[in-house]
C-alpha cells in the first residue's frame, strides 16, 4: 500500500468545519464581541483580540463589521427605550452617580446596564430629571459674556474692519469668494465691501483701504482690527495719516486691536 505524504497539516474536524459560516452559531464569539464593544474598544483593537483568540476564522475590518451586525451588537443603539435609560439614570442619581456629568453617565449606563444609549438621549433625560445639577456639573461650559455699555462719539469716529471666509468652502479654495469689509461702529453703516479670491494679502487690504479714503475724503479717528497679518499695511497707512493730524502723541494709539468675534463696536 502506497503512503502519500501531505505537505499541509490536517486540522481537527471541529476546527476545519468552523472555516465556513459556523461563526454565526458561536456563542462565545458573540459574548466576546459584546464584551469588547461594552468596553468601548476601537474596531482595530477588537480585531487584534479576535485574530488572536479565533484564528480559525478569517478576519478583517469588513468581516468584523459584518459579524457585529449579524449579532446585532452596536456601539450606539438608537432603539434603546427612553424609559429604560430614564430608570437607569434615576438609580444612578440616587447614589454616587449624582456627581456625574452626562458624558460620564453615558459611559456608566453602557458598562453597568449594557445600554448603548446615545449621548444626547442621556443629556435630555438628565436635563429633565435634574437640570440644575446638570448645569452645576459642567463647569467648563462657556457662559456668554455680558456686554457692557457702548459709547461712541458719533459717525466716522471708529471703523471696524474684518474678513469673512465662510463662502470659500472646504479649505478656503472650493469657492474662492473671500470678503473684506468696513463698518462704522456708531451708525452700523457699511462703508465698503470687497469680494475677491483672497482677503489675507496685506498689500491688497491696504490698497482697498486707501482707495476708500480717496473716494470718501474722510479719515476715521480709530480703526478696530484683529491682529492678523492682513492688517499690517492698512494699520501702517492709517497710523501715518493720523500722525499728520497732530492730535495724538502716539499715532499707534489710533489702532485698536481685539478678537474678531468682538470686532463690532
Amino acid at each position: 500500500m502506497a503512503i502519500i505524504a501531505l505537505s499541509t497539516p490536517i486540522l481537527p474536524y471541529n476546527l476545519a468545519n468552523m472555516a465556513g459560516t459556523t461563526w454565526k452559531y458561536d456563542s462565545k464569539l458573540k459574548n466576546d464581541l459584546k464584551k469588547y464593544v461594552q468596553q468601548r474598544l476601537q474596531r482595530n483593537e477588537i480585531l487584534d483580540f479576535m485574530t488572536r483568540d479565533y484564528p480559525y476564522y478569517k478576519w478583517s475590518l469588513r468581516s468584523l463589521d459584518r459579524r457585529l451586525s449579524h449579532f446585532e451588537i452596536r456601539y450606539i443603539d438608537g432603539n434603546v427605550p427612553v424609559e429604560a435609560a430614564r430608570e437607569a439614570v434615576i438609580q444612578e442619581l440616587d447614589g454616587p452617580g449624582k456627581l456625574l456629568g452626562y458624558r460620564a453617565m453615558t459611559q456608566k449606563l453602557r458598562q453597568k446596564y449594557n445600554l448603548n444609549v446615545p449621548r444626547d438621549l442621556v443629556h435630555n433625560v438628565m436635563f429633565d430629571l435634574d437640570p440644575e445639577g446638570l448645569a452645576a456639573r459642567a463647569p467648563g461650559a462657556k457662559k456668554a459674556k455680558a456686554k457692557g455699555h457702548f459709547v461712541t462719539f458719533g459717525p466716522n469716529w471708529t471703523y471696524s474692519l474684518d474678513g469673512h471666509d465662510k463662502l470659500m468652502g472646504f479649505q478656503n479654495w472650493t469657492f474662492p469668494l473671500a470678503i473684506y469689509g468696513c463698518v462704522d461702529t456708531a451708525s452700523r453703516k457699511l462703508m465698503w465691501l470687497k469680494i475677491w479670491n483672497t482677503n489675507s494679502d496685506p498689500v491688497l487690504i491696504g490698497k482697498w483701504y486707501l482707495e476708500a479714503l480717496l473716494e470718501s475724503r474722510t479719515l476715521p479717528h480709530y480703526l478696530r482690527l484683529d491682529k492678523g497679518t492682513e492688517t499690517t499695511t492698512m494699520s501702517t497707512i492709517h497710523a501715518y495719516l493720523r500722525d499728520k493730524q497732530g492730535d495724538l502723541q502716539d499715532s499707534s494709539e489710533s489702532i485698536l486691536f481685539g478678537p474678531s468675534p468682538s470686532n463690532q463696536a
